[in-house]
């Protein structure tokens, strides 16, 4: 089969590998459409190092080839995160942290493959009417509704986003219907648009001084950080709430960052991590997620920027890259419907 993979220059090539069998217990699934994470970027700049011959992808819909409690055809999107189940933190629910957590794309096989051998415990099926492109959204969309309900967002609080990439956005479309309303910080033109659709009353220049003016005058109950990198946001975000406010941080950083500590302590600000999903109780996230694909599918398909063929991974995430074009949510369509 064709995959696409990391070189050791840190480029995709597409190679033959050889099929995966699904074992007892696992689904053969072949990936249809395939989204670009700001977090394949950073291996892409060279940020973290890529493992050579690793296929990346981890945010996967396709179509049930085979295997386990699932009928061929099915289409269905595919949950990456591979925590052990038997650690200290897997047994108190918190697989997020598991010290042995694999996710497919990056330290396990990922979905720019032709065929992906999942435990069936991973795949879920879409909702009726639903297809991969919108079903591919299901891994980021399952991200925020595991900040939403980290973060305690109660009914009628005032929000702020600092960010309107993938996930900037998706926490602003669920926060929207709980906020009485939402600010968001927008580097691009598209963006500000977008978050606009999505649900913000009001969109700002990030770290501008209007941003925090608004923030002092409205006291904001959650912020929420999604730009990562290298970026000072972290600082934005606890700035900008109120005091006894929540901060959750959602970015992906590439190294340490400041806060305001001050701040932090003498206002008793709630500063708070969250990464990839897990259960909420006993409420699985990422079918949490899927379950909402349906309702919100207007609003994720404005949000799809462009596909492009497996043999042109590296130009679709050239175009992932650069904003100035329109990026949000660029994909890889590993096979034709």
């Amino acid at each position: 089969m064709r995959a696409a993979a990391w070189n050791s220059a840190g480029r995709l090539e597409v190679i033959e590998r050889p099929v995966p069998e699904a074992s007892a217990g696992e689904v053969l699934v072949r990936p249809r459409v395939v989204g670009i994470c700001g977090s394949d970027l950073h291996f892409f700049r060279g940020d973290f190092p890529a493992m050579a011959g690793q296929s990346p992808g981890h945010e996967i819909a396709g179509v049930v080839e085979g295997g386990e409690g699932f009928e061929p055809g099915t289409l269905v999107a595919i949950e990456p995160t591979l925590p052990c189940g038997r650690c200290p933190a897997c047994l108190r629910g918190q697989s997020p942290v598991c010290r042995r957590l694999r996710l497919m794309g990056i330290s396990a096989p990922g979905g720019m493959q032709e065929l992906l051998a999942v435990p069936a415990g991973n795949v879920h099926p879409l909702p009726d009417g639903v297809g991969c492109d919108i079903g591919a959204l299901a891994e980021p969309l399952a991200v925020c509704v595991r900040a939403l309900n980290r973060a305690e967002v109660p009914t009628g609080a005032r929000v702020a986003v600092v960010g309107s990439g993938t996930i900037g956005l998706l926490t602003t479309l669920l926060a929207s219907p709980l906020a009485s309303e939402v600010a968001v910080t927008a580097r691009h033109a598209h963006q500000a648009d977008l978050a606009r659709r999505m649900g913000a009353a009001h969109v700002f220049e990030p770290g501008s001084a209007e941003f925090l003016e608004w923030s002092r005058r409205n006291p904001v109950d959650v912020v929420f950080e999604t730009v990562g990198g290298a970026a000072q946001t972290l600082a934005e975000a606890v700035n900008a709430v109120r005091p006894g406010g929540t901060v959750l941080a959602l970015g992906v950083f590439t190294g340490d960052t400041q806060v305001p500590a001050r701040k932090l302590v003498n206002q008793e600000v709630r500063l708070i991590g969250s990464l990839v999903y897990g259960f909420t109780g006993n409420r699985p996230e990422f079918a949490a997620a899927v379950n909402l694909l349906g309702r919100f599918e207007p609003q994720l398909a404005a949000l799809k920027t462009a596909s492009y063929p497996l043999d042109r991974a590296n130009d679709a995430f050239e175009h992932a890259l650069d904003k100035a074009r329109g990026a949000v949510k660029v994909s890889v369509e590993v096979t034709p419907a």
